[in-house]
């Protein structure tokens, strides 16, 4: 059940971040939101717009999530499935190229 209802909220809040632009790629934001597991990067010192230029650029990175409070990056190969609250963190997630052409 708590799987479930985890995955209906990451499937919810998709749906209601709008897509938004950083460098070429298109990404989703979930705000207060930290996506564990999957980092293969972290970065210290960073602002949000370094962290995801960081993504963007790199063509490892699928997802990122940003601490505010530490001003921590960090560069993930893919977004888990589920995302945990967490009121000092963004997470992005990568549109793959295909979504990115229909628009």
């Amino acid at each position: 059940m708590a799987v479930s209802l985890r995955q209906s909220t990451f499937a919810i809040l998709l749906l209601l971040s709008s897509p938004a632009v950083a460098g070429e790629s298109l990404f989703v934001f979930i705000p207060r939101a930290d996506s564990p597991g999957n980092d293969y990067t972290r970065i210290e010192h960073f602002t949000f717009a370094e962290c995801a230029h960081s993504c963007d650029s790199d063509t490892k990175c699928n997802a990122f999530t940003y601490n505010q409070l530490n001003d921590v990056c960090f560069l993930k190969t893919a977004v888990n499935q589920w995302v945990q609250f967490y009121a000092w963190s963004i997470t992005g997630v990568k549109l793959s190229q295909g979504l990115q052409n229909e628009r």
